[in-house]
C-alpha cells in the first residue's frame, strides 16, 4: 500500500528537478549575451519548460519613453514606445503585485492584445522595485489551468533575474550611449564635434569612391561674429551659436550630416550631392539664418540679425580626391564669399 504514494512522491519530485533544471539553464543562457533581442527570443522559446506560461509581457522604462518586449507563440517581439498600453500604464503607477483570474478582470484597464484568448486563465502581474522605483513591470498569462504554487514560484524567481538583467544591460547601453555622446558631441551646440564631422566625412567619402556618387561638402562662418560677442556678451554670442545650430539642424536631410568644424564654423557633408545641389543647400541654409533673426533671452528681449558667408566644395566620386583637399576648397570658397562682402555662397 506504500508503494503508489512512494511513487507518485517520486514523480513529482522528478517532474520538479527536470523544471528546476530548465529555469537554471535558462538563467544562465541570459547571463551569456547583452543581445536583448536573442534574451527574449530565449525566454520566449523556454519559459514554459519549467512554468504554465503562455504569454507575457517585460516593460522597462527607457529614459523618456518605455521598453515593451511581448512573447507569445514561442516568439519575441521589441518596441520602443513613448506612451504606455492603459494596463501597463496602470499596473507601472499602482506598483503592487495581482494574481487574478481572467474571468475577474474588468475592461478598464483592459488586457493587451496578446495575454487576451479562451486559453487564457489567469493573469500575474509583478513590479520589480529598486530603491522606491519600478524598474520595470512583468505580466504573465497561464494557458488554461491557473497558476499553481510551484508556477508562481518559479515565475518569481525568474521574473526578478530577468527584469534584472534586462535594466542591467539597459543601464550599461544607456552609459556606453552617454559616453560616445560626449566623446562626438559638441557641449554647447550638441552637433558632432570637429573631431567627429571629419571622421564621418573620412568615410562618406570613401563610401562616394566605392559607389563613384558624388559628394559635396559645406563650410558655413557666422558673419561678425566677433562683433557679436563684444556687442552684447558672450553668454549671447552662445545663444546665438545654439539658434544656428538648431536651425540648421532642423533643415538638414536624412543622410547628411552637420557638425560645428570649430568656433563659429560649421561644416556640412552631403552624400550624394552634386556641385549644384550643394549651392542650392547652401542657399537654403543662408537664407534660413538671414531672413528670420534671433531673439536673445534678457530683459527686456532683443532681436538682432545674424548672417552666414558660405563655401561649398564637390567630388563627383571618381576622382581620387583627398579630404584635405575638399575642405580646403570649401576653405577658399567660404574666403571669397567673406572677401565678397559676406552673407553669399561661393562655390569651390
Amino acid at each position: 500500500m506504500d508503494t503508489e504514494p512512494k511513487s507518485d512522491w517520486q514523480e513529482r519530485t522528478t517532474q520538479q528537478l527536470v523544471r528546476y533544471e530548465a529555469l537554471f539553464k535558462l538563467l544562465d543562457d541570459i547571463q551569456q549575451t547583452e543581445d536583448i533581442q536573442q534574451i527574449a527570443r530565449l525566454v520566449a522559446t523556454h519559459w514554459k519548460y519549467f512554468a504554465n506560461v503562455a504569454c507575457w509581457r517585460m516593460v522597462i522604462p527607457n529614459g523618456k519613453g518605455f521598453r515593451v518586449i511581448d512573447g507569445f507563440r514561442g516568439e519575441a517581439y521589441l518596441a520602443e514606445v513613448d506612451n504606455l498600453h492603459p494596463w501597463d500604464a496602470y499596473h507601472l503607477a499602482a506598483q503592487m503585485p495581482i494574481q487574478v483570474k481572467r474571468s475577474e478582470i474588468l475592461d478598464n484597464p483592459r488586457l493587451p492584445d496578446h495575454l487576451e484568448g479562451n486559453v487564457i486563465s489567469e493573469i500575474l502581474v509583478l513590479p520589480f522595485i529598486r530603491l522606491g522605483h519600478c524598474t520595470s513591470l512583468l505580466t504573465v498569462a497561464a494557458r488554461r489551468d491557473p497558476f499553481n504554487d510551484l508556477d508562481t514560484r518559479f515565475i518569481r524567481i525568474f521574473g526578478s533575474h530577468f527584469s534584472e538583467r534586462l535594466s542591467t544591460i539597459q543601464l550599461r547601453q544607456q552609459a556606453m550611449e552617454a559616453l560616445l555622446h560626449k566623446a562626438t558631441r559638441d557641449a554647447l551646440t550638441g552637433l558632432l564635434n570637429r573631431g567627429a564631422i571629419i571622421e564621418h566625412l573620412g568615410m562618406q567619402l570613401a563610401r562616394a569612391r566605392a559607389e563613384e556618387r558624388p559628394l559635396s561638402v559645406v563650410l558655413a562662418d557666422i558673419d561678425f561674429f566677433k562683433v557679436i560677442n563684444d556687442s552684447n556678451g558672450h553668454l549671447a554670442g552662445d545663444q546665438v551659436l545654439c539658434e544656428v545650430a538648431r536651425r540648421l539642424r532642423a533643415h538638414t536631410l536624412a543622410g547628411d550630416s552637420l557638425g560645428r568644424y570649430g568656433g563659429e564654423e560649421f561644416l556640412f557633408v552631403l552624400y550624394p550631392c552634386t556641385e549644384d545641389a550643394a549651392a542650392n543647400a547652401a542657399e537654403q541654409f543662408r537664407r534660413l539664418i538671414a531672413e528670420t533673426p534671433i531673439t536673445l533671452r534678457r530683459t527686456p528681449p532683443q532681436n538682432i540679425i545674424v548672417t552666414l558667408s558660405l563655401g561649398t566644395s564637390n567630388t563627383d566620386g571618381r576622382s581620387d580626391v583627398r579630404l584635405e583637399e575638399l575642405l580646403e576648397r570649401a576653405d577658399n570658397a567660404l574666403y571669397r564669399s567673406k572677401a565678397s562682402g559676406r552673407n553669399r555662397v561661393a562655390t569651390g
